[in-house]
């Protein structure tokens, strides 16, 4: 009897979070519509408690909750996400954020970080999407906290290209440049991330706001079968969704773009 009523209590307690992501992401906008000055102080680990939640759009391309702000240091991109296609797809192949500072969609002549670069990625993806095979909730549990515990200790590489002062195209996210990233996951096992930039990197700079471009891309799982990337860029087809794991989505690069403005130095 007490361990139903537990079951009851966790399912009503799963239902009153989810109901609560989807009001929040039913208020927000696709996309950012302005620009955000960072809170003080920022380190960047992964958990968001330094930016309250305060996500300023919630993407239906990339099913990512995600913010963009900067300070007079950095430029800064927060994302969550709540569902195991999206976790998936970004252990698979990273968030890629594409900066073209001369504010045209373009990724020719722009500045592009992706993280986390992970070695064998399908191992990961694959056990997540494996959750589902397994009807015992103890062992259920357990695995999904190895496989979150395996993906942070795995992401300890960015890849970076168009950045002049940085020859190598992969560096460790305990890099000279300044280049800071990290992912984690929270009390309800969504994937959290957090990349930080320098702004003098992409020759910004807070004390002359500029309106750049940005693309925010989930790359997928490449499956390289002499045909070329797979998929497209338009929103994501199939299921998928918090409890189901879509492998046409999971292969299919999903993207966007949008505009900043460098907020003003304070």
């Amino acid at each position: 009897m007490k361990n139903l009523i537990l079951l009851i209590v966790l399912c009503l307690a799963t239902n009153i979070v989810l109901f609560a992501q989807e009001t929040t992401t039913k208020k927000l906008g696709t996309v950012q519509a302005t620009n955000l000055r960072a809170p003080s102080p920022i380190k960047i680990d992964g958990k968001l408690g330094d930016w309250n939640n305060n996500f300023q759009a919630y993407n239906k391309n990339t099913r990512l909750l995600y913010l963009l702000a900067n300070d007079d240091r950095n430029i800064y991109l927060v994302a969550k996400s709540t569902d195991f296609t999206t976790t998936a797809k970004i252990i698979a192949g990273g968030i890629s954020l594409t900066i073209n500072t001369e504010g045209k969609k373009k990724e020719k002549d722009a500045y592009n970080v992706t993280f986390p670069i992970i070695e064998h990625p399908e191992r990961l993806a694959g056990g997540l999407g494996n959750r589902f095979g397994n009807r015992n909730a103890g062992a259920d549990t357990e695995l999904m906290k190895a496989v979150h515990e395996r993906t942070i200790i795995a992401a300890k590489q960015i890849k970076v290209l168009g950045f002049k002062n940085i020859t190598d195209t992969l560096i460790s996210i305990y890099n000279e440049y300044s280049i800071k990233a990290a992912i984690n996951f929270d009390a309800d096992g969504s994937l959290t991330f957090e990349l930080a930039i320098p702004l003098k990197s992409l020759d910004l700079f807070a004390d002359t706001p500029k309106e750049v471009a940005y693309q925010i891309m989930l790359n997928g799982l490449q499956i390289n079968d002499g045909r070329g990337p797979q998929g497209g860029g338009g929103p994501p087809g199939g299921g998928g969704g918090r409890n189901a794991l879509d492998f046409m989505d999971l292969v299919s690069p999903s993207y966007f773009w949008g505009k900043y403005t460098i907020a003003k130095k304070q």
